[in-house]
């Protein structure tokens, strides 16, 4: 039999957006995951969590308000069971069932981003109603109690969301209007401590710019310059990990020898520091001998044949990786380290990515949200440091897509580096969270020395420095070294 709170809702013509699936009593044993509540008094705007630890970390965003936790969902599919995309627009989020309710947001111009967890659709004996509300352009989510109480404070129902387990396992109550909220964290709470007091805070890592021009013949020593340099400075530099941003060779589809120089030039560093690298359109297929687009080819496809890269540098050849998008392929991954007294992610994506690789990388950036992400991919900012908004002719999205889809909506995305195009340049964004974004752009394509970007971060302070050196030459660029604080690491 239904619950009087579902009733009493049902009556007054607060219905669950999205069409209704089925879910019997058996159901009921699923809600078993705490879901946290966390409020910015200053925006209104609300975010619910399965992760305590980005419950307890949202607050250095604005989250000041502990709502405790809200209800108790489902963290897997299951018969009967619904997913509850997470929707963001303009600082709202806010929360809907997959289908009519979530497509009706995306009408209004919310994107539809995750899949935050499960619910129930209608109702049921166990499971109490979770209701939308809203008030100035801002959504709440609430318990029947604690929506009476906003309503009173001219917030407006908007629709009965999904249906949850009760936070404490309780059979659901009727609401009253009486009803007073969960006790709040006041909004001048001090948020946790980002790193643990006596912690080395400074480390350093390498960007290796696109090198293809280092591969050409048998007598240029510059990519193993680098690589030597780099793991002889290990320890002057503080230097935890290395980033390849791609276009590692020049067209090694065809000339393997490209592959085996650049495979053996990498050895040095990769025995003393760990590193990641991204796949750029020259470590592809798509690229014939002379450097041009191979004649008669699909290059959407042939971007995709990364078999040659896959075989120098293979999987296991990477220290820390902890998962791949496709199954013994290199070309969207992640590897964890942690320097600075906090955890990282060094997230590899390839050219352009499919649609598939960046929904992979959302859900290895959701379920962190305890690292610092770094993500490294082959184009993305323009010379002019704008983001790029073309997929190259061939690619299957663009750079802009990347930042509008997973970098600006997470707040745990720090840095991103990318080659490509143009020389140097550096840009700062603002994330759904209020975050800052770094992204860094070296490219070089240098005919004569071979320089990388160091970059230390001080995670206490927040700041990111950097500076372009070339270790054959002994030749610096000052013009292109960058300072910018005001970041925050988990």
């Amino acid at each position: 039999m239904a619950s009087c709170a579902a009733l009493s809702l049902i009556a007054a013509g607060f219905t669950v957006g999205g069409t209704a699936k089925a879910a019997d009593t058996s159901s009921c044993d699923s809600f078993t995951t705490d879901l946290f509540q966390r409020v910015n008094p200053r925006t209104d705007a609300n975010l619910l969590t399965r992760s305590a630890v980005e419950a307890s970390s949202a607050t250095r965003y604005g989250f000041t308000e502990d709502r405790g936790v809200l209800a108790r969902v489902a963290r897997s599919p299951e018969a009967g069971l619904t997913p509850i995309y997470r929707m963001y627009k303009d600082g709202d989020f806010v929360w809907a069932a997959e289908g009519e309710d979530a497509s009706d947001l995306v009408d209004d111009g919310y994107s539809q981003q995750f899949v935050e967890f499960y619910g129930a659709t209608n109702e049921v004996s166990c499971l109490e109603p979770i209701i939308r509300l809203q008030r100035d352009g801002m959504h709440r989510m609430a318990g029947a109690g604690d929506a009476a109480v906003l309503v009173q404070d001219g917030w407006r129902r908007e629709a009965t969301a999904f249906y949850a387990g009760s936070p404490d396992g309780r059979e659901p109550t009727e609401p009253s209007p009486t009803a007073t909220p969960r006790p709040t964290v006041s909004p001048t709470a001090t948020p946790r401590p980002t790193t643990t007091p006596g912690t080395d805070t400074k480390f350093s890592l390498a960007v290796i710019p696109d090198t293809q021009n280092e591969v050409l013949t048998a007598g240029d020593s510059r990519m193993l310059n680098r690589s030597t340099w780099l793991a002889a400075n290990k320890a002057s530099l503080d230097l935890r990990y290395a980033l390849q941003i791609g276009d590692l060779v020049n067209w090694g589809n065809v000339a393997p020898g490209q592959f085996t120089k650049a495979s053996e030039a990498m050895k040095p560093l990769e025995a003393s520091v760990p590193w990641a690298g991204a796949i750029g359109n020259h470590d592809t297929a798509a690229v014939c001998a002379g450097g041009s687009a191979c004649p008669g080819a699909d290059a959407s496809a042939t971007v995709r044949d990364t078999t040659a890269y896959n075989r120098a540098f293979p999987v296991a050849r990477f220290k820390n990786v902890e998962g791949t998008y496709e199954p013994n392929r290199i070309d969207n991954a992640y590897a964890t380290f942690s320097a600075g007294g906090v955890d990282w992610i060094a997230l590899t994506l390839e050219l352009w990515p499919r649609t598939g690789a960046v929904n992979w990388a959302k859900e290895v950036v959701r379920t962190h949200p305890e690292h610092n992400v770094i993500i490294v991919t082959h184009a993305y900012l323009e010379s002019n440091g704008s983001i790029s908004t073309s997929n190259g002719g061939y690619g299957a999205t663009s750079p802009q897509y990347l930042y509008d889809n997973l970098v600006k909506v997470y707040p745990n995305i720090k840095i991103v580096v990318s080659g490509h195009t143009g020389q140097a340049a550096i840009r700062t964004d603002v994330g759904a969270g209020g975050n800052k974004i770094l992204s860094l752009l070296q490219t070089y394509h240098s005919p004569n020395t071979n320089p990388v970007r160091l970059v230390e971060i001080d995670t206490a302070a927040g700041t990111v420095t950097s500076r372009v050196y070339a270790p054959l030459t002994g030749t610096s660029f000052p013009a292109d070294s960058t300072s910018t604080g005001g970041l925050r690491f988990e």
